[in-house]
């Protein structure tokens, strides 16, 4: 599970360095490989192989007759990037991506659970300003009221299938 907040000076070539503690996850996790793209709010989306094929996996359920998903599809899948840590813990940030994201010189590398999110400095210290007055709001649905109703029905007919 990825957690946390850490800035990160964008070098010369383009990388970032990992911090130390997300890079102990990654290896932890035998998370090598990452996909890099577009994401929501100015922010880039980083996310490890396996999470990477889930994801594919649920974009490609939707036909490309339904006009919605696939203009979401052509911005998402348009600008993947595979990117590895090297042995410092350098990560290469593609150009376009860097722009998308207007990362120009200090990146924060957010942990986000299952993935991690990487954004302009001065992006993210304004997302945070303008979100920080909802946050007790906002965790209502996340923390105190759990699964939908929806989601707690998934849930017990995978527990009624798990001796099969």
């Amino acid at each position: 599970m990825y957690f946390g907040e850490a800035v990160s000076k964008l070098d010369e070539k383009g990388r970032i360095t990992v911090p130390r503690r997300i890079r102990d996850t990654m290896n932890g996790l035998g998370h090598a490989i990452w996909y890099l793209t577009r994401g929501y709010d100015g922010c880039l989306f980083m996310f490890p192989h396996p999470a990477w094929e889930q994801l594919r996996k649920k974009a490609g359920r939707f036909e490309s007759i339904d006009t919605r998903a696939l203009d979401f599809k052509r911005l998402f899948f348009s600008s993947v990037a595979e990117s590895r840590p090297d042995p410092q813990g350098r990560m290469a940030i593609p150009q376009h991506l860097r722009e998308y994201a207007r990362i120009d010189k200090e990146a924060v590398v957010i942990g986000v659970e299952d993935h991690l999110e990487l954004w302009s400095k001065e992006v993210w210290q304004e997302f945070v300003a303008a979100r920080e007055p909802k946050f007790r709001e906002m965790s209502v649905p996340v923390i105190e009221r759990g699964p939908t109703e929806a989601e707690h029905s998934e849930e017990e007919k995978g527990a009624d299938h798990a001796g099969d």
